[in-house]
């Protein structure tokens, strides 16, 4: 459906607003349902920051996946398996509604040419502003979430 949860997002920075480099849409599940905590939104801030001071140019991070209901998480573990059996899905994944928006899934990249950057050097600038971080993917993507919503200031 065009223009549902096309919104840009914004963060509270003192008494004002700050827009963000993120979209609501951006955090959607397969059914376009979508919950994020604040606290993803200013990590995922602070780490584009960080890796654009470190790299010298403008990076964009891509949202590959974000909270997820029950349904969603039986549906992925169908096609990767569930942690305990070998695969790679967590039955009480951090990602589930319950928890209330604090994980997200993605990769970042150089603005300018669309190259990923390494997923060691997002692993070790995530680190900073997550409260937790997993990078053993073979896709290449991280995941991060805020399970102490350590990271609300910036």
């Amino acid at each position: 459906m065009s223009g549902r949860n096309n919104l840009q997002l914004a963060i509270k920075i003192g008494d004002t607003y700050q827009i963000t480099h993120f979209n609501l849409k951006e955090f959607e599940n397969p059914n376009g349902w979508a919950m994020v905590h604040e606290s993803v939104i200013i990590s995922l801030t602070k780490v584009r920051k960080a890796l654009m001071e470190k790299i010298g140019e403008e990076v964009e991070i891509i949202i590959t996946g974000s909270t997820r209901t029950p349904q969603d998480l039986k549906r992925l573990a169908e096609r990767l398996g569930w942690l305990e059996e070998g695969g790679s899905v967590a039955r009480n994944s951090r990602h589930l509604d319950r928890f209330g928006g604090i994980a997200v899934d993605f990769y970042a990249r150089q603005k300018r040419d669309k190259k990923r950057i390494a997923t060691n050097i997002v692993k070790e600038v995530s680190q900073q502003y997550f409260d937790f971080v997993k990078a053993d993917y073979p896709d290449g993507h991280i995941h991060a979430d805020n399970r102490n919503q350590s990271n609300t200031t910036l």
